[in-house]
């Protein structure tokens, strides 16, 4: 087996990748997507056509958020943002002090 080179694979990637968003932020955006339709509808149905479209901008600056989210953080840098979220601010390491008299 001179001749054949060996691949091996390391890690598999299963991530969802749709138009640049990966991982969580793909649920993010389509939540996103899907209550602004939500918002849109109901605005639209309930007032006139001209305020249901200021539900677009919003829309699209959620999406901007997202995207810049997703190009400094990554998927992986934003699942560790929102575990150290939850973590305390700081902990407290109570020692008994040895003394050498």
């Amino acid at each position: 087996m001179k001749g054949k080179p060996v691949y091996r694979i390391s890690k598999v990637d299963t991530r969802i990748y749709v138009k640049g968003f990966s991982g969580v932020l793909v649920y993010k955006a389509m939540y996103a997507i899907l209550i602004a339709l939500g918002v849109f509808v109901g605005l639209y149905l309930l007032t006139s056509p001209f305020i249901a479209l200021l539900v677009v901008p919003l829309l699209l600056v959620a999406l901007y958020r997202l995207n810049k989210l997703q190009q400094t953080l990554g998927p992986d840098g934003y699942q560790k943002r929102q575990i150290a979220r939850q973590l305390p601010a700081f902990i407290s390491i109570k020692q008994e002090i040895k003394q050498l008299f």
